[in-house]
């Protein structure tokens, strides 16, 4: 008899034209709303201005908080809880891809407690945020990091050079509003960076020890959408189809992420965009996949198979029958959006190797312990070497 538990507290709005409402649902939730996004490119594309006039036309009073980087620290999030506590905000929402709305989670917790975020993320007795953290919204514009479904919000404490994930109930936002149409404007490098981080979260959930029957068919969904939609989001961006089909990929991702965690691809990627900040989340994923299915694809030949026809190959036969082609499959993908590439390609440094390794030993351990097979420091560093060229 099976058991298991599976649980989502948010409030999803999906499909275009959904951005729409964002004014009426930041109402619902508060009067004060910091407005968190990055430097650029809501402001480029005309996307600030919009939720800037929604939810002026809802009644509510904004604060701007426009500073975030790729991969947020624990000193940007310190600094928007700082402004949150003074303007006396009591509504955060994240509007972009994943570090905006991972910027937002954070900032809600450092609003409302007196520890700092640091002790949020800091293996192994991490503080988790209580209910005084304040409600969030999260639109998303790309289609990658599901952080506006999930429990989690990926931090880098700078001053330790460790990339960790603040966890808990209190930071599920409120609302999630998953609108194809703001993903239009996502240049093609970023819709393949996005989409592996996609796939990566699909995958690593379907293998998860604790993975349900309910996740499993979200993974199934999410790594389907990706091989039919991902090429085409990459070489058309102008194509709404594509796009929806990606965002909804996203979601399936989101909620097997939201109950399953992360595994060893990003158990190994943490820390690499820690020692690397400017290196793209999802082609830290990318380099990871070809090598992880070459090597163990026989400990789960039916779900490694299942991933060979989902992604388009042979699926008229046993999945245990194409389980070896699973590798083959993911290069091809990852070839096709121009992430068929090595750590070496993405400017990691080989020395670097074993602290890559050694880090995800000592802060990511509860995501390789989700792994299916027993991963010590040396298999680790086996995994990063088989990865480093695609030669």
């Amino acid at each position: 008899m099976q058991s298991f538990e599976f649980f989502n507290s948010v409030r999803l709005l999906f499909g275009t034209g959904q951005f729409q409402r964002l004014g009426e649902r930041a109402a619902d939730c508060g009067r004060r709303a910091m407005l968190v996004t990055g430097r650029s490119s809501a402001r480029e594309t005309g996307l600030l201005h919009r939720a800037l006039d929604l939810l002026d036309d809802a009644g509510v009073d904004v604060t701007l908080f426009d500073g975030v980087m790729p991969n947020p620290t624990d000193e940007i999030v310190e600094e928007g809880g700082e402004l949150a506590r003074e303007a006396g905000i009591d509504l955060v929402i994240g509007l972009g891809g994943g570090s905006p709305m991972d910027a937002a989670k954070g900032i809600a917790v450092a609003a409302t407690h007196d520890a700092p975020v640091s002790e949020f993320l800091k293996p192994p007795d991490k503080a988790e945020p209580t209910d005084a953290t304040l409600p969030l919204i999260c639109a998303t514009t790309t289609s990658g990091t599901s952080s506006e479904l999930t429990p989690y919000a990926v931090i880098t404490i700078k001053d330790l050079t460790m990339k960790s994930s603040i966890g808990g109930d209190h930071i599920y936002p409120k609302v999630a509003i998953v609108d194809p149409e703001l993903t239009l404007t996502c240049p093609p490098s970023v819709t393949a960076n996005t989409g592996a981080d996609v796939l990566a979260h699909a995958m690593e959930g379907y293998f998860s020890t604790v993975a349900s029957p309910v996740t499993e068919a979200c993974s199934e969904r999410a790594i389907g959408l990706v091989g039919q939609h991902l090429p085409r989001a990459v070489s058309a961006p102008e194509d709404l189809s594509a796009r929806e089909g990606m965002s909804l990929a996203n979601v399936f991702a989101g909620y097997t992420l939201s109950n399953c965690g992360a595994t060893v691809l990003h158990a190994l990627e943490h820390p690499m965009s820690a020692h690397y900040p400017e290196l793209p989340h999802g082609a830290g994923l990318a380099v990871l996949m070809v090598a992880y299915a070459e090597r163990y694809w026989e400990e789960d030949p039916y779900k490694f198979g299942r991933i060979t026809q989902l992604l388009g190959d042979a699926p008229h036969v046993a999945p245990e029958h194409v389980a070896d082609g699973a590798a083959d499959a993911l290069r091809n993908l990852l070839g096709r959006i121009g992430l068929n590439v090595g750590l070496e390609d993405i400017g990691v440094e080989r020395d670097l190797l074993p602290t890559i390794a050694a880090d995800a030993m000592h802060y990511m351990e509860g995501a390789i312990t989700k792994t299916p097979v027993e991963l010590s420091r040396e298999e680790l560093i086996e995994l990063l070497e088989a990865s480093y060229s695609t030669d």
